[in-house]
């Protein structure tokens, strides 16, 4: 079993990667770029003991979703990208970050089919493994800030949408990128860097996909958006 595998591979991993965090210098990673960039730091953020929190989150929110109840063959996870949404400071000795969050996106597996889920880490100060959190699936190009904020929106068009307005049972099944960041004209407007999504949700059983529309403001200011209905007749 993978999972088993796993967990031999993280009592290997943690004892040599201690072993090489001693002898560097503290290190701070403030971007993705920087993390490319710093290998021992990459390694530790797809490491075995973090891969096998992302196998657990990813088999839970399976199940949870009804997938591949049947399949028999071995799940495996595939690191796709990861997020530095603060800092985060390696101390020289320590096996562990002291500081930061991230976020790590990857594709489960299982027989034949690919779902992307995230989740979180967050580093403790005393040293100890971070601690783990799922987050909602999908490959959506939009940051935790700017979903938490758009969620009530979207959340709101598919009730409306599905008339589920007494379900309790609503879950987050996906979220992809349609149409990648381009340029809209409207009128002597030009809106740079517009990008388009689908949010599918999960209302009492019931899948009903949400338009999402992206705008950055031209000044860097934020990033406003949209929510509409999408009709499973129309493109």
């Amino acid at each position: 079993m993978i999972k088993k595998n796993l967990a031999v591979l993280a009592a290997v991993f943690v004892a040599t990667f201690m072993l090489a965090r001693v002898a560097q210098a503290d290190t701070v990673i403030n971007t993705a770029a920087d993390l490319h960039n710093n290998k021992p730091a990459l390694d530790y953020v797809f490491s075995p003991p973090l891969a096998e929190e992302m196998f657990r989150f990813g088999v839970e929110q399976d199940k949870k979703f009804g997938l591949k109840p049947d399949c028999k063959s071995q799940y495996q996870v595939k690191p796709f990208s990861i997020v530095v949404l603060k800092p985060i400071s390696f101390e020289a000795g320590k096996a562990n970050p002291t500081k930061g969050l991230w976020m790590a996106r990857y594709q489960l597996e299982r027989c034949g089919e690919a779902k992307f889920y995230n989740a979180f880490f967050l580093a403790n100060a005393n040293g100890d493994a971070p601690a783990a959190k799922a987050y909602i699936p999908g490959s959506t190009n939009a940051g935790p800030v700017l979903v938490a904020d758009a969620m009530k929106s979207a959340l709101m068009t598919a009730v409306v949408s599905t008339g589920q307005k007494d379900c309790r049972q609503i879950d987050v099944f996906d979220m992809r990128v349609t149409t990648p960041a381009h340029d809209v004209v409207e009128g002597d407007k030009t809106f740079k860097g517009v990008w388009n999504e689908i949010w599918t949700f999960r209302l009492c059983g019931k899948m009903q996909d949400v338009a999402m529309t992206f705008i950055p403001d031209a000044t860097g200011g934020g990033t406003s958006f949209a929510a509409g209905p999408v009709h499973p007749d129309k493109p």
